[in-house]
């Protein structure tokens, strides 16, 4: 605000709450809202989630906070869960200069122990891939220059001979000292064009320094956690005598949560629901989203706007394909052995459900008993976590707990922690069995040299249970358009080769695709969360969400629930509210 604007303030006692879309607008990733209250005498900024940019990750080099906002000048943040696109950019505004609270529930607390660490390890590792693959680029720059001067004979006959003979060396001689440097000058072109180049490589290097050195450190991840302030569901928390928010369960993973504010007092008051992610009904483990009556802005995300999950029951599909993987692998072939199940899944929420189904198959005779192979010392952890919080989940789910078993744990389990325990799984096995890794996108991680070891044998299978994103190795390989199949296996477009690591690798296995486990609600879901709205909203922001899902989602409310004000923002878009 200018300065007659704050005056205007201080004089009528009127407060203004200006509302910025740092992030998430028209795309999918990189949560960012930055909220700026101005009062008589103060003003009071703070940030709900701090996600990062996934699609981009270029863009959080760059200042994402409004021109004169610094992250000093943030008083506190709060996140809505978890997930790296909604939490992963803390410790860089922490490292930037952040130093308010940092409000999560106590599950999103515990997890991002784990996540936040690991992004910063990720951030160190490609920011030094970055510089190797740099330099290797240099030095081929240079010799190719040195080669190119070397190689090239002076002028002369075919046998590279001077036709003038003897008379041009006497003529080198006769003029003295200025045809030797002529001569030099010209011999060392070539190298003089390669001192150019690496000086202006050198100059490049200086000027993008920044793509070479990590967004943050492990170190640095670790160090933001201190940050943080757990608050539990429902309760009510006062930040300031003006601004206060609750939070109500997202349904979208462990300790997700609908962000419900209050700005201001009196007749000045407005309440802002902001949902994060939200997830579906009825899902294994996780209570339902939890239903919110009004406020006076809200905010929705639209990963599946434009799309419905498919109905019917998800054990039985899950049931049906395990099987029919299961009579693939039990052939023993003389060379590569029986088959092997390979299922990537995200360490944080995905492979926790994968493991209770598994165990709820096996526990009731619906499918052998396989050993599984759980790999990564991520995925582990965040079980951990899912073990700690057991009062959050759904009933039944506390009810495996109440009987004293564990709903994480199919009756012949194994946990792999270390790399090279994992690369063993590469071997011969004597009977089938199933590998749970992350990611599940397969876009990184161990589950990558997995996908490269099994995919080319026709016993093995891997099985998808989620959304892939464009530009994934697991997009690569179903490769679905349009209505998204039960299984991939005979699609006409489906990949027979992927790339992966440099390498050309044959698909030959069965690969099934099993979109039942997605954790966010599709637009049929959110539509009957927001029925129970007794008031509709001012105005309804939609964020998070590709061109046709932001669309497509506007559409629905608007003809389905003749919604009025429903907007797309785009990034930097500012409102006063």
């Amino acid at each position: 605000m200018n300065k007659r604007q704050l005056q205007e303030v201080d004089r009528t006692g009127r407060s203004v709450l200006k509302f910025h879309i740092l992030g998430a607008a028209q795309s999918v990733t990189g949560s960012l809202f930055l909220y700026e209250l101005f009062e008589k005498g103060k003003v009071t900024r703070f940030l709900v989630d701090a996600g990062l940019t996934v699609e981009n990750p270029q863009a959080d080099y760059r200042k994402r906070l409004p021109t004169g906002v610094n992250p000093a000048d943030v008083d506190f943040v709060i996140l809505s869960h978890a997930h790296v696109d909604h939490c992963g950019y803390l410790p860089k505004l922490i490292k930037d200069g952040f130093k308010g609270k940092v409000y999560v529930t106590p599950a999103t607390y515990d997890l991002m122990t784990v996540i936040l660490p690991d992004s910063g390890y990720l951030q160190e590792e490609q920011a030094k891939a970055r510089l190797n693959r740099h330099n290797r680029q240099r030095l081929a720059a240079r010799a190719e220059l040195e080669g190119a001067a070397g190689d090239a004979p002076p002028k002369g006959d075919r046998n590279g001979k001077s036709p003038r003979g003897k008379n041009q060396s006497a003529g080198r001689k006769k003029v003295g000292g200025k045809q030797a440097v002529g001569a030099v000058g010209k011999a060392g072109k070539g190298a003089v064009q390669a001192t150019a180049a690496e000086a202006t490589a050198a100059e490049t290097t200086a000027n993008e320094s920044w793509r070479f050195q990590p967004l943050y450190t492990q170190e640095q991840a670790v160090e933001s956690l201190k940050y943080c302030h757990s608050v539990n569901y429902h309760e009510r928390f006062a930040v300031t005598d003006t601004i206060a928010f609750t939070f109500t369960d997202a349904g979208h993973i462990l300790g997700a949560a609908v962000v419900n504010l209050e700005i201001g007092k009196g007749s000045q008051k407005r309440t802002f629901c902001f949902t994060g992610n939200v997830g579906r009904p009825n899902m294994p483990l996780l209570r339902d989203l939890e239903p919110v009556e009004q406020a006076d802005y809200l905010m929705l995300e639209a990963t599946y706007g434009d799309r419905l999950h498919q109905k019917r029951d998800r054990l039985d599909a899950l049931e049906t394909m395990l099987l029919q993987a299961y009579e693939r692998a039990k052939p023993r072939h003389p060379r590569f052995g029986c088959g092997v199940i390979v299922i990537p899944a995200f360490a944080v929420g995905r492979a926790q459900t994968i493991l209770n189904d598994l165990r709820i198959l096996m526990e009731s005779g619906r499918m052998p008993t396989l050993p599984v192979y759980v790999d990564g010392r991520m995925t582990n952890k965040a079980t951990d976590v899912h073990r700690k919080h057991v009062g959050i989940l759904n009933a039944e789910t506390q009810q495996v707990f109440a009987e004293g078993r564990d709903p994480y744990t199919t009756p012949k389990q194994y946990l792999v922690t270390e790399y090279p325990d994992s690369a063993a799984l590469r071997r011969v096995h004597e009977e089938p069995c199933i590998i749970v890794g992350s990611s599940g996108m397969a876009a990184g991680g161990r589950i990558v040299d997995h996908l490269a070891y099994w995919l080319p044998h026709k016993q093995n299978t891997v099985m998808f249970v989620g959304f892939q994103g464009t530009g994934t190795l697991g997009q690569s390989i179903v490769r679905t358009r349009g209505e998204r199949p039960d299984s991939v296996t005979a699609c006409p477009d489906c990949a027979k080769t992927v790339r992966i690591k440099g390498k050309d690798v044959r698909v030959g296995a069965t690969v099934e695709f099993l979109p039942d486990y997605s954790a966010h609600a599709d637009y049929g879901d959110q539509l009957g969360w927001l029925r129970k709205f007794k008031r509709r909203p001012k105005q309804t922001f939609i964020v998070h969400g590709d061109d046709g899902a932001l669309e497509g989602l506007k559409g629905h409310i608007e003809s389905a629930l003749n919604w009025k004000n429903v907007v797309i923002p785009h990034a930097k878009q500012v409102f006063e509210l």
